[in-house]
């Protein structure tokens, strides 16, 4: 999963999208918000890559 919020706050998701399971779950533990086009980290979901 963390791999997955480095991929959405690096705007990678072309390239490797994520599956939708995997944003349901980051989304139900307040990681990222689901928007129209693509998923946009929280503040704790951007301050969980860096540790």
């Amino acid at each position: 999963m963390r791999w997955t919020l480095r991929d959405i706050q690096a705007g990678r998701l072309k390239l490797s999208p994520p599956s939708d399971e995997d944003l349901q779950v980051l989304a139900a533990l307040g990681l990222i918000e689901l928007g129209d086009d693509e998923p946009v980290l929280t503040p704790a979901g951007a301050a969980v890559p860096s540790g």
